[in-house]
């Protein structure tokens, strides 16, 4: 008769990460999103099985990986997966799920628990919540899902994630001479004036005015109302809104939005109108 739960009951708790356990399964599972897609699942799955492993060969068409203690102790676990030419798809191809070195334990801290691992798991938080502090990120990882990261990991996984779901603020703008040559295509007669360090190539200031938002503010009352905001980007910088009054007795507000970005020592003013 087993006495040990009448002195020490066991409280455990099921963490959300329980389901990380069955991603790799059988021989002829597929991964639509290729190495990508089974890089992620590789890593979770050995997060929370307990064991670490290494690659033997890892590519775009074909990833080798075995155990980690492989060469110390005969472990035979291994997985291999190739793509395949017909679909595109990655498949598993040989699976040994069996770990001979000994019983694997799953632990707080995992070294596969990276950045990139912690992007995937808060993308959809950061889509609800752009703010979310790294503070949280790290609380809410101990508390559901059992894992202990620090502070720097946490960062940079949240501002991996908000670039993935956002977009890089340093590619945004550099998409500025495409977006130019596209108003101009789509909206003739707009003015648009681009400017930046012919030396160094730093972004300078950026003023672009579309036509219709022109032709709206002349039959507005000349009477402005000025009001900004702090952006917390990466960039930093205000929003500032100039608000007219249109004919309409009601609520007729016809308004504009400067954003005025912070680079070093120079403040880089950034118009955009809006209606």
């Amino acid at each position: 008769m087993d006495l040990l739960p009448t002195y020490c009951s066991n409280r455990s708790k099921t963490f959300l990460s329980a389901q990380w356990a069955y991603g790799i399964i059988y021989v002829g599972q597929c991964f639509d999103g290729g190495a990508t897609e089974f890089h992620e699942v590789l890593c979770k799955y050995a997060i929370e099985r307990g064991f670490q492993f290494k690659y033997i060969k890892n590519d775009s068409v074909r990833i080798t990986v075995v155990c980690k203690f492989a060469a110390s102790t005969d472990c035979s676990w291994s997985v291999h997966a190739r793509m395949l030419p017909s679909s595109g798809v990655l498949c598993i191809k040989r699976f040994d799920s069996v770990h001979t070195c000994g019983a694997a334990v799953r632990i707080y801290r995992n070294p596969r628990t990276g950045s990139d691992l912690v992007s995937t798991i808060v993308a959809d938080r950061v889509r609800d919540q752009p703010l979310m502090c790294p503070t949280d990120v790290v609380f809410d990882l101990k508390n559901e899902y059992g894992l202990d990261i620090s502070y720097r990991v946490a960062w940079l996984g949240v501002e991996k994630a908000r670039c993935e779901v956002y977009g890089d603020h340093a590619t945004s703008f550099d998409q500025l001479r495409w977006y130019c040559d596209s108003v101009m295509q789509k909206n003739p007669n707009s003015y648009i004036k681009l400017e930046f360090d012919q030396k160094t190539g730093r972004f300078v200031r950026y003023f672009i005015s579309f036509r219709a938002c022109t032709n709206g503010f002349n039959h507005c009352r000349p009477l402005l109302f000025l009001d900004g905001t702090f952006l917390k980007g990466k960039f930093k910088g205000n929003l500032l809104v100039a608000t007219a009054k249109d004919a309409n007795q009601d609520n007729g507000m016809f308004s504009y939005s400067i954003f005025c970005a912070r680079t070093s020592k120079q403040l880089l003013p950034f118009f955009i109108c809006s209606k």
